[in-house]
């Protein structure tokens, strides 16, 4: 597809609502704050599809499908589901929920099952749609995401030549698959392999010159941060060349010692959190889509495969080097 998909602005609410309205679809409860977990499709100025998402938890509910009349029939809808999909996923969503009374054929292809509308959870029977929107005849449909249902969405591996010589051995500690879901897993297996630790046990360094247990957790958030970043400004066609980072210097000029490991924990989980949408919201183009750092080309997809590796290559020394010595394992 040549159509940028990319999260709603509160501006698209006219827009969004002209287009469901064209569309036949309910959009009395459609108001800016819902727009959060919207997706639009643009052709140049021109909103051109749309689709929703409440996410209520580990289910939600896939609303609002439609695809502008001069668009139909070239897969935007497909595209617009699949990247909602993965949004959801993102999102820790399990299970996609949704009702139609006219494209059951369309979902059913995409592989959503139907089942009685009393079958669906209490949290999608308590939405606005289901409540007073759709007919009581339209079909309630369901799609459970997982790894196997990703997998067909997953990003192809960055070549040598998308991201400096140094980065590989971060890039090759990424397994095939799906690398949003690797990064949602993955914090939270980092934060069970530290949890246990107290702040004393924390400040513990396996060998003099080398950081302590905090440092390392602060200093995989400072990289998380700066490599989003770099991802963010080339997804956006940055021409400038961004800088370096001297890792030590910023470990040395933080204050992670000071900090409560918990604490460390909590930032880096936030960070995360703002990670995995962005990452998610992209499409194939602007994965591929290239910039550089200190001279040196990188794509956007070695960006999410460098923050994944460099946090696995981290946490593995901690299990290794750092943990042992405590006797923690």
């Amino acid at each position: 597809m040549d159509i940028p998909i990319t999260f709603a602005r509160p501006a698209d609410l006219a827009a969004v609502k002209q287009l469901l309205r064209e569309s036949g679809l309910p959009r009395r409860d459609v108001v800016a704050p819902l727009l959060v977990h919207f997706l639009v499709a643009r052709r140049g100025a021109s909103l051109v599809g749309v689709v929703g998402l409440e996410a209520l938890g580990r289910c939600g509910l896939l609303r609002s499908l439609a695809v502008a009349p001069a668009e139909r029939g070239r897969g935007l809808g497909i595209e617009l589901t699949r990247s909602l999909e993965r949004r959801a996923w993102s999102l820790g969503i399990a299970q996609l929920y949704l009702l139609t009374t006219t494209a059951e054929g369309f979902f059913s292809r995409l592989g959503y099952r139907a089942i009685p509308r009393d079958r669906a959870p209490a949290a999608i029977q308590g939405t606005t749609e289901y409540r007073e929107l759709c007919a009581s005849t339209s079909v309630c449909m369901v799609r459970d995401l997982g790894e196997e249902v990703m997998a067909s969405d997953t990003i192809g591996r960055p070549s040598p030549g998308e991201y400096a010589p140094y980065y590989a051995q971060y890039v090759d500690l990424v397994p095939d698959g799906d690398v949003v879901d690797l990064l949602r897993r993955q914090v939270d297996d980092t934060a069970r392999l530290v949890g246990s630790l107290n702040d004393r046990d924390a400040e513990f360094r396996y060998a003099d010159g080398k950081w302590s247990v905090k440092e390392v957790i602060g200093h995989i958030v400072d990289t998380e941060r700066i490599m989003v970043y770099r991802a963010l400004c080339f997804a956006r066609g940055e021409p400038a060349d961004l800088p370096a980072f001297d890792e030590n210097e910023y470990v040395r000029r933080s204050k992670f010692t000071s900090r409560r490991l918990a604490d460390l924990i909590a930032e880096l989980r936030a960070v995360r959190a703002s990670t995995l949408p962005f990452f998610a919201a992209l499409d194939a183009e602007e994965l591929e889509r290239k910039g550089t750092a200190k001279n040196r080309p990188y794509s956007v997809r070695a960006l999410e495969y460098i923050v994944a590796g460099h946090e696995r290559h981290h946490v593995t020394v901690l299990a290794e080097r750092y943990l042992p010595a405590l006797g923690k394992r």
